[in-house]
């Protein structure tokens, strides 16, 4: 047998190895890409998204939604919730938290607009590029889990190697918390907002204020009164400020928030409009439930 014969098989294993190595591709360590649709959600879910998303888009604070195709994700292990993401023109310009019933049916969460949404891939990247945790030209060894228990414990947890940081979900800031501290988070207390309805009856916008021009939480005055909704409604029309203040975490981690407006709709919910990093808005009953409010 000549030597050319002998080479020919072995010519023919690494011409098929070459093909398998530029066709296959290689699997990366992490992704800040958009993530693609999820199609595994029920059709039912897509279908009441649509519905909301055509009542919300009606009104002003979310006229981009109009043209806006939703992104429906699984939110966090074991929630039963999904994250939903607007975008137009390849843009993101909001997002809803949708939850499931026992029945069966869905339940809005709270929602959002502008760019900086809930567990936004571009805000996470951000963050850990700006301290130092990732690099540009570096591959990291990096895993990611969301964490959704309530509006004010959201967040990333991000494993690097053998260290574990606890990121914020809407702003990306770095929180200072551990393992334990997730675990001691208050979620004994399902949050249960009236019926979103079939409408919105009003929607109140205003301008933003720094929430920390006075403390009230710190100087030991009384809390708002927000169980009364026609209260809150009308301090919120009026010219004088109103603050919402949550622990999450303890005395490890303060939000101290403007509120800047409210969305009632005709099944008697009412939505609170909070300024933090874009407009998010939070039923009343649940952000009484998670902390408090002041003038």
């Amino acid at each position: 047998m000549s030597k050319s014969l002998c080479r020919q098989p072995v010519s023919r294993f690494l011409l098929l190895l070459f093909l398998l190595l530029i066709t296959v591709p290689m699997p990366s360590v992490y992704s800040f890409a958009m993530p693609s649709v999820d199609s595994s959600p029920p059709s039912a879910l897509g279908k009441q998204v649509n519905e909301w998303v055509s009542i919300l888009s009606a009104k002003e604070p979310f006229a981009e939604w109009k043209n806006a195709a939703p992104d429906i994700q699984p939110l966090g292990p074991g929630t039963h919730s999904w994250l939903v993401l607007m975008s137009a023109k390849s843009r993101v310009v909001g997002y809803l938290v949708v939850q499931a019933e026992a029945d069966g049916s869905f339940r809005l969460g709270e929602y959002g607009t502008g760019a900086a949404v809930l567990f936004s891939n571009a805000v996470l990247k951000r963050t850990l590029m700006e301290n130092g945790l990732i690099s540009s030209d570096t591959n990291p060894s990096l895993s990611t889990v969301k964490h959704y228990l309530h509006p004010f414990a959201a967040f990333w947890e991000v494993i690097i190697g053998s260290e574990t940081y606890w990121i914020d979900a809407k702003t990306g800031e770095l929180l200072p918390m551990d393992s334990k501290l997730l675990h001691s988070v208050n979620t004994a207390k399902t949050p249960l907002p009236a019926s979103a309805g079939q409408g919105i009856s009003s929607v109140w916008l205003k301008k933003t204020f720094d929430p920390y021009e006075r403390l009230p939480w710190l100087t030991g005055e009384k809390p708002f009164a927000a169980q009364d909704a026609k209260k809150v409604q009308s301090r919120i029309h009026s010219a004088l400020h109103l603050r919402y203040v949550s622990e999450p975490f303890g005395d490890t981690m303060l939000y101290a928030l403007p509120v800047i407006g409210f969305q009632s709709w005709t099944g008697g919910r009412l939505d609170i409009a909070l300024d933090m990093d874009g407009t998010r808005f939070i039923p009343l009953d649940t952000l009484n439930l998670y902390g408090h409010f002041y003038r």
